[in-house]
């Protein structure tokens, strides 16, 4: 049965009979991209399956339908559980294949003169060094993978997701695919992409952490860990969501609303000692004055020329309680292609 977005409109009305009413199940189930063009990231953010589909996100189904197809009639309100019907069974079997369990096998019909689909393999990649290693995976993705850290994952990937599994700490930075969502299993936790960058710890017998450093992600805990009574965080730029497996307790550091610092502004030592906060927040600030920042709060000489920065900014926050400030600028670094060294006690950036 051909699924057109006038069929979709009328299954959403609940004015399909029954077995228009399942091959439009069968097509959500199939093709769950086709959600992405109707769902904004807040919704994207706020969808649990289990739990009705919120009234707003069908009427903007609706509205998207109806502005691609040209039809200018009145718009009818839906009854929450009607859409809720709907979508509760195709993204809640999407999210549950996705995310929860590895996909079936499919069988595949051939043909005597069709070459049969080569099948992934399994590669498995440690850094046994000393200094951070750089890996590039066959969909673009680029990852940094920290100095006793592993990682597995099929080559090629499947063609409805990109999944791997990391043993210690990486930065990753995703290749955007809406079709193919991409997670990293990190002991109890899973964190789903599509296009960002983030980092993950997750050593052995260790808290582990996944901190977002732009863009989105959604992060799956076991289900028996729970936050606020639920088992899936949406985490921000610049938040980090710890789980400690002693006391398999997963704890969210929400991002704080700070007032953007005033361009080219130098804050000085005096100012700095006043303020009584071991956080310091940064949106989208110029790299020279984060450095600058920096360099006066925790008194460390950091030199950079200032043409290798400009241009550069960065959205996130630092905690020296929780990370060295090496680590922290190293990270900006690698972000933006900049080389970090340290040399008699200061902080050296220079341009690969």
């Amino acid at each position: 049965m051909n699924i057109s977005e006038a069929l979709i409109e009328r299954f959403l009305n609940n004015e399909c009979n029954e077995a228009e009413q399942q091959a439009v199940r069968a097509y959500f189930i199939q093709h769950p991209e086709v959600l992405n063009k109707y769902m904004t990231e807040q919704t994207w953010c706020a969808f649990e399956p289990g739990k009705p589909l919120p009234a707003p996100v069908s009427e903007k189904m609706l509205a998207v339908i109806r502005q691609q197809t040209g039809r200018k009639r009145r718009l009818i309100i839906i009854r929450s559980w009607a859409a809720a019907a709907v979508l509760l069974l195709a993204t809640g079997a999407w999210w549950y294949t996705h995310l929860v369990t590895p996909a079936p096998e499919k069988a595949m019909a051939t043909k005597t003169t069709a070459a049969p689909a080569p099948a992934s393999k399994i590669i498995h990649r440690s850094n046994t060094t000393s200094k951070t290693q750089s890996i590039t995976l066959e969909d673009g993705t680029r990852v940094k993978l920290a100095p006793r850290s592993g990682l597995s994952y099929p080559v090629p990937f499947m063609k409805d997701r990109r999944e791997i599994t990391l043993i210690g700490q990486a930065v990753f930075y995703v290749a955007k695919d809406a079709s193919r969502p991409f997670t990293v299993h990190a002991g109890k936790l899973a964190t789903t992409a599509i296009g960002t960058v983030f980092r993950i710890t997750a050593f052995e017998g260790k808290t582990t952490r996944v901190h977002l450093l732009s863009g989105k992600v959604r992060v799956r805990s076991d289900s028996t860990v729970q936050l606020n009574g639920s088992n899936i965080i949406c985490l921000l730029p610049g938040q980090e969501l710890q789980l400690d497996l002693r006391q398999h307790l997963v704890l969210l550091n929400r991002k704080e609303n700070p007032k953007p610092f005033k361009p080219a502004q130098v804050i000085t030592s005096h100012r700095l000692q006043q303020a009584d906060s071991t956080i310091t927040v940064f949106r989208n600030e110029p790299l020279a004055n984060i450095l600058i920042t920096l360099s006066e709060k925790y008194q460390t000489k950091i030199l950079f020329r200032p043409g290798q920065v400009e241009g550069i900014t960065f959205t996130g926050r630092y905690d020296h309680r929780k990370e060295r400030l090496a680590a922290f600028i190293q990270t900006i670094s690698l972000l933006n292609n900049l080389v970090m060294r340290e040399e008699n006690g200061s902080i050296i950036i220079e341009t690969r």
